[in-house]
């Protein structure tokens, strides 16, 4: 869901998650009832012998992840392949329980890291 007001606080790794096994789990939950943009969602594969299959869901209400809320839908991985998706990909939205999940075709070696923004996260001079 693309909101017209785009979140101008930090920019961050929001989640990371190297599945250990090879259904859909949930990566990253909205925090609270406030937007929230994905701008950046990293894959690697982790082995240099196996390729894997990825899938990246994006469900705004629960965590049903299926054909309806895939992003990603088995893009295959060489061994230490790296995957994007970003940019022009970005997403928002604002629902509470929002949720980013990943899959691999083979546990332990696709490491999934999201990053992004969330509405009125600041940041604190050191």
């Amino acid at each position: 869901m693309a909101l017209n007001n785009p979140i101008t606080g930090p920019r961050r790794q929001l989640a990371q998650a190297r599945p250990s096994v090879t259904t859909a789990v949930t990566a990253w939950t909205a925090p609270y009832y406030g937007q929230y943009d994905i701008n950046l969602i990293h894959v690697v594969n982790t082995s240099n012998v196996l390729s894997v299959n990825i899938s990246v869901f994006h469900d705004p209400t629960g965590s049903t992840y299926d054909e309806d809320t895939a992003l990603v839908d088995e893009y295959a991985l060489g061994p230490g392949d790296i995957f994007q998706l970003g940019g022009d990909n970005q997403f928002s939205d604002y629902l509470a329980n929002g949720t980013i999940g990943v899959q691999a075709s083979v546990a332990n070696i696709a490491n999934f890291k999201i990053y992004g923004a969330l509405a009125g996260e600041t940041v604190t001079p050191i």
